[in-house]
């Protein structure tokens, strides 16, 4: 029987690690994010919902152009992974308030003006139809304008990048989930 059956039940709702990336006004920027959802009956006008933190540059960006890229990144084959590691470190342990974050990382343009990350797995491209302000969080509801398949692999997952998340990164990555916190508990009054 589980300690925290609460967080354990949690855990096992995250999806696949996401790269959201989004262009406004000449500013292209990025994050890593664990939630997105299928969100449409539809088969032939398919939605997804995304959960991105308010205090994050790339959350301002998004909601104001309403545009947005999702990405999976890949966990194989092995060399894949270690590019999959490098944007979760850019895009995962900074902020772009402090600097470019997309800086040196491949991408190119599509449909929506979103940067599409070269070395991603597969991508969506996204218009944003609806949002819900849940205090530290915005969930965005958008239709799925575009996509495609850049590789063959399998998706990287919460528990692969813990499992292999080099060691140097791990106060990095403490570090910056601390400040994360810190910020969702200010913008819900908790502390």
């Amino acid at each position: 029987m589980s300690a925290n059956p609460i967080a354990e039940t949690l855990a096992a709702l995250w999806s696949p690690v996401l790269a959201i990336t989004t262009h406004h006004q000449g500013r292209d920027n990025g994050l890593i994010a664990a939630t997105g959802v299928f969100a449409s009956l539809v088969p032939e006008a398919p939605r997804v919902l995304v959960e991105l933190a308010q205090a994050s540059l790339t959350h301002d960006l998004v909601l104001a152009s309403r545009v947005f890229a999702l990405h999976l990144l890949p966990a194989t084959p092995d060399e894949a992974l270690q590019t999959s590691l490098s944007l979760v470190h850019a895009l995962g342990m900074r902020s772009g308030h402090k600097g470019d974050k997309m800086a040196g990382i491949a991408k190119r343009s599509w449909m929506t003006g979103a940067p599409i990350l070269t070395e991603a797995l597969t991508y969506i491209e996204a218009r944003v139809v609806g949002t819900l302000d849940g205090g530290e969080l915005t969930i965005f509801l958008a239709d799925v304008v575009e996509g495609g398949r850049l590789r063959d692999g399998a998706p990287l997952t919460i528990s692969v990048l813990r499992e292999r998340l080099p060691q140097e990164w791990h106060a990095e990555w403490a570090a910056n989930r601390e400040r994360q916190v810190r910020a969702a508990r200010q913008r819900r009054g908790l502390r």
